[in-house]
């Protein structure tokens, strides 16, 4: 992938503006849907800052960090450590950069230990914070950020984006609907050679292979994506009025399996995907379309 994706292009040339007129604040807020190149974003702002190519999570620079979360939290003693390196003298130029992705993951002692360096920010210091769940951050952290925020593009300027990206429209089309249109989700899934769920749930349905064999071609795949992959499909259908209440309640279905893989680690995943998919043939899909709002047709998968 090279350069910033077009949806991203317009904030980072506002925040660069700012940085020209020596406005650019110390700590920057970068939110939006997820999936839509904020942490890239973030990411080549802070080169720009260190002016310094390559890839930021892993690129070496004395004024420079990346924090991420461990195991899915941010701890304290990551931001204690941050705020002792902001605190320090720059040592290859006159700015100190910090990159937080996904900050939403700090735990409420991060959060507060990180109060600190957003109260009293040392001179030449940015800190740069990225997520896609900005309600699940502390109200105080928040307030003392700048906030920019990134937009979801058309369908037509993401399907343009993942082509240029040598990404085929075959291969696009359904991976719209599973990762919700977000192009970055969906160049990662086609980096990493993750094929769509729709042959596999068509293939069951329609009876050309059964229950077990269904199971079996997604023993490799993680079952929290799965389900909610699964459950933006059935969404589709629930939102073009092509499943009836049964439709509803297995959706309902989906999300709860979802909720409890990913607060039971034991629990049974081919028995749950098992029962899932006896259940996924049995409900009647309508073979009818609808169209949006404005006027042009839905994305849409062949079920019968």
């Amino acid at each position: 992938m090279t350069g910033l994706a077009p949806w991203t292009q317009q904030v980072f040339d506002h925040v660069g503006s700012l940085s020209a007129g020596d406005r650019l604040p110390h700590a920057l807020l970068i939110d939006g849907p997820g999936g839509w190149g904020e942490a890239q974003l973030a990411g080549q702002i802070a080169l720009t800052l260190i002016d310094r190519g390559g890839d930021p999570r892993t690129v070496a620079h004395p004024d420079f960090r990346w924090i991420e979360g461990e195991k899915g939290t941010i701890k304290v003693d990551q931001i204690r450590s941050l705020i002792d390196f902001m605190q320090q003298t720059a040592q290859a130029g006159s700015l100190k950069v910090a990159v937080v992705d996904d900050a939403q993951q700090m735990n409420p002692s991060a959060g507060n230990a990180l109060l600190k360096i957003l109260e009293e920010p040392p001179p030449g210091s940015h800190l740069i914070l990225v997520t896609d769940a900005r309600d699940a951050m502390l109200p105080t952290v928040i307030s003392r950020c700048q906030r920019v925020s990134v937009q979801r593009a058309t369908r037509e300027i993401v399907v343009s984006w993942l082509v240029e990206q040598g990404a085929s429209a075959d291969e696009i089309e359904p991976l719209l609907i599973e990762y919700a249109g977000a192009p970055f989700h969906i160049l990662e899934a086609i980096q990493a050679e993750r094929k769509s769920l729709w042959p596999t749930l068509k293939s069951a349905r329609d009876g050309q292979n059964g229950v077990s064999d269904a199971v079996d071609n997604l023993r490799n795949e993680d079952l929290v994506d799965v389900l909610a992959r699964w459950a933006r499909f059935l969404h589709r259908l629930v939102v073009e009025d092509r499943v009836g209440r049964e439709g509803v309640d297995f959706f309902g279905d989906l999300i709860e399996t979802r909720r409890m893989a990913l607060s039971n680690t034991g629990l049974n995943r081919p028995l749950q995907l098992e029962r899932l998919m006896f259940k996924w043939r049995q409900l009647v899909i309508r073979d009818r379309r609808k169209i949006e709002s404005d006027g042009r047709s839905t994305t849409s998968v062949k079920t019968n």
